[in-house]
């Protein structure tokens, strides 16, 4: 049960104490995970967080406190402390003051949908599944290692500020991951899997988890050993939804948001490249990438942010063009404009955060097959085993896993070590065309100083890029 009493009494004693303004979020998250090696189970683990986060400001600087320990004696010490730290930070930084974006008061209880409750399941579910999805790859003689986890998770929240803002939330969400190494001869092939969304267990079905690990445990087992390699070169790619979903989340997704412009990420995670360039042009007129958090049943899903503000989509790139960043209410406020619902925190003991949500390429008009009749020799890449990019979010690169050479418009032979390494300038303006279909991937998205990782999708459709560099392993 969430103590609601104690947040309005942060914000009570917090004003009290000349906040100008002051918000408090209690919040509960609770972890359940099973894990089989190589088909042994280990022992499951059931984690739990309790605690409320304060945020306000006092004399124009902006601060953040939290406490496991929901009483008015801890938590009157925390917002004290809170302000003693305020009072120096101010008197070194007199010119400095944050601006919060005017936003609706509201009052909101929002829930995500779930056939069975997460309170209602057992340990030996989670180990039931588990060991159903292991089956799906116990007896595949070219698989040697897998790694399989199941976790639940369950979110609740209560958020109140001073301006009379209420919101309740619960989210539940279901989690599957596979780490497997496959190898004959002397080709060895390793793929991390990750499937989820937000929702009952039932979620794991509307996901087609199983089918989905089944047809990558039959992928890896018909491309290995089979691989070869190509040579250095430009050539016409097409790249799957999952390559589409990791390019638009990194190349776009983590430089568009505006604490990073700002400059607060440079000591942690890095700038972006749009402090520096001087157009709004990012790619060509078929760069059309958004951010969702209002999709049902996803891993990112939520329709109030951190800060109370109403969630919405964000179209980030359009037609090739800036459109809109990524802001929370002190961003916005500097700009004169409203929030965007982005500030998100992992738990209660983190502030909220500029953070993304669901963030892909929008679907086109073009079919796959309309993309290989137009591609006579070149590349499809449907998969990646891994990626790196610049603390700029500018120079970057992805590895192939499932890979093919395209020959006279047909997919032909596997390939393998493929790289596209480029620039995000680069890579968006030789965006050509995208197909019909939208599919998405999990991914667990990491920032800030604590880190924190939030549950997010990456997707998109089927890309047609022409003329891209490739080298090879």
């Amino acid at each position: 049960m969430i103590d609601e009493e104690i947040a309005h009494f942060a914000v009570q004693y917090s004003s009290k104490l000349g906040f100008k303004y002051c918000e408090a979020r209690v919040q509960q998250d609770i972890y359940i995970s099973q894990s089989l090696n190589n088909g042994a189970p280990d022992v499951p683990l059931k984690s739990e967080f309790y605690g409320i986060g304060i945020r306000g400001i006092y004399k124009g600087i902006m601060g953040f406190a939290s406490t496991n320990i929901l009483t008015k004696e801890s938590v009157s010490k925390a917002v004290e402390d809170l302000k003693r730290t305020l009072e120096s930070v101010a008197a070194t930084r007199k010119n400095e003051k944050i601006k919060m974006s005017e936003e609706d008061v509201l009052t909101a209880n929002w829930t995500v949908d779930e056939r069975t409750r997460f309170e209602d399941l057992s340990l030996d579910w989670f180990l039931k599944e588990a060991k159903e999805l292991d089956d799906i790859v116990k007896s595949e003689t070219k698989i040697k290692q897998r790694l399989i986890k199941l976790k639940g998770s369950l979110q609740l929240k209560y958020f109140v500020n001073s301006e009379g803002t209420i919101v309740r939330a619960r989210i539940p969400r279901y989690l599957f991951t596979a780490f497997i190494t496959a190898y004959e001869s002397s080709d060895i092939a390793q793929r991390f899997i990750e499937i989820g969304g937000s929702g009952g267990p039932e979620v794991l079905d509307k996901l087609n988890t199983f089918e989905k690990f089944k047809n990558e445990v039959k992928t890896m087992t018909k491309i290995v050993g089979k691989r070869n390699a190509i040579k250095e070169g430009a050539y016409d790619v097409i790249v799957g939804p999952e390559v589409a979903g990791i390019m638009a989340h990194e190349s776009i997704g983590h430089p568009f948001e505006a604490d990073r412009i700002r400059g607060r990420e440079g000591a942690q995670g890095g700038e972006s490249y749009l402090r520096d360039i001087k157009s709004n042009k990012i790619g060509s007129s078929e760069t059309n990438i958004s951010d969702d958090p209002t999709i049902p049943f996803s891993y990112g899903y939520f329709l109030f942010d951190e800060e109370g503000v109403k969630a919405r989509k964000k179209e980030l790139v359009k037609e090739g063009l800036v459109k809109e960043l990524l802001h929370n209410r002190e961003t916005a406020g500097e700009l004169g404009i409203k929030s965007n619902a982005s500030a998100r925190a992992a738990n209660y003991s983190v502030e909220p955060i500029i953070r993304m949500s669901n963030t892909y390429v929008e679907p086109g008009e073009w079919t796959f097959e309309e993309m290989l009749k137009d591609v006579k020799n070149g590349l499809f890449i449907n998969s990646f085993m891994e990626w790196n990019i610049d603390d700029r979010r500018l120079n970057q690169r992805y590895v192939g896993f499932e890979a093919y050479k395209i020959t006279n418009s047909e997919i032909s032979e596997p390939v393998k070590g493929v790289i596209i390494e480029t620039t995000t300038l680069n890579l968006w303006s030789k965006l050509y065309a995208r197909s019909k279909e939208l599919e998405f991937s999990a991914a667990t998205c990491g920032k800030g100083d604590p880190e924190q990782g939030v549950p997010v999708w990456t997707g998109g459709p089927y890309l047609l890029f022409k003329g891209l560099n490739l080298k090879v392993r």
